[in-house]
């Protein structure tokens, strides 16, 4: 998976100026175009009936994004990163990043979970939420204490669950992508109802974990897998609850995982085990739609 643009929707918070670190170490590692964005919002309520403090209010917010985006541009530029930036002044930060996704269609957004208003603004539940259930884009997920990968290496351990769907082969392949030369990518499946792949065999029930499921799910994972470098693992039970375990037996730095799954709108999908992961997730997490 390529990543020739990376737009990263920043609101100069703590969090914000973290994934911004990890945004331009990517840019350097893939050589691609960043582009930097702010949604100039008006926070607070201005003075009633006061047009002329109103204009002058917003006027220093525009002034003040300008003068940020414009230092940032230009430290993000002198370590050989190609770079530009854009604002716009919007009451709603999720409705400017979503056209501006529409309209400059990058390859992956970074953005952090937690902006300016805590867990209110830049919030699973708001922004960040709203542009993994709502826009056909790779987002990059961090938490302000989300440990990063360095431009030069890339990630050095990357776990991805998958189902056997298409979601999930996208996933892998960026997963591998995104691999450190000398990193270890764990490919995860965890054996769950009520969806699961025409992989399984046909008897299958919810307490079958036999030799021979164990054994389809273990081909399948060899096959997708390819002979490329790669560490499998097959685990029973909740699908969330079983990727944050495997995060933290494998210490992989990077989960990616798939938006879809085998079900649609009810598996793989923010408001299930998705969303779970990238609440919970001490790490990056990387959903390929």
């Amino acid at each position: 998976m390529r990543f020739d643009t990376i737009l990263l929707p920043t609101d100069f918070s703590e969090t914000a100026n973290h994934a911004e670190a990890q945004a331009v170490a990517l840019a350097e590692r893939h050589g691609s175009r960043l582009e930097l964005f702010h949604a100039v919002e008006p926070y607070g309520e201005p003075p009633p009936n006061m047009m002329d403090t109103v204009r002058h209010y917003i006027e220093n917010l525009e002034l003040a994004a300008e003068k940020t985006l414009t230092s940032k541009a230009e430290a993000i530029r002198a370590r050989g990163v190609d770079v530009s930036y854009s604002k716009t002044h919007h009451v709603s930060p999720f409705d400017a990043i979503s056209a501006k996704v529409e309209s400059s269609k990058p390859d992956l957004v970074v953005i952090g979970t937690h902006g300016r208003r805590g867990f209110q603004h830049l919030v699973l539940g708001s922004v960040a939420e709203k542009l993994l259930r709502s826009v056909a884009v790779n987002v990059l997920t961090l938490h302000v204490n989300t440990p990063l990968a360095s431009g030069d290496r890339g990630f050095g351990s990357i776990l991805v669950p998958v189902d056997f769907s298409d979601h999930s082969s996208h996933a892998l392949e960026a997963g591998f992508s995104l691999l450190a030369d000398d990193g270890s990518l764990h490919l995860l499946h965890v054996l769950h109802r009520p969806a699961y792949p025409s992989v399984y065999p046909d008897a299958f029930t919810s307490g079958d974990t036999d030799a021979e499921l164990t054994s389809s799910v273990q081909t399948h994972m060899d096959n997708w897998i390819g002979g490329r470098r790669a560490q499998s693992l097959i685990r029973v039970g909740d699908p969330s609850h079983q990727i944050l375990e495997a995060r933290d037996e494998t210490e992989a730095d990077l989960i990616v995982m798939g938006t879809r799954g085998l079900s649609g709108l009810t598996h793989l999908l923010l408001g299930s085990v998705t969303d779970r992961v990238v609440r919970r997730s001490p790490v990056a997490v990387l959903t390929v739609h």
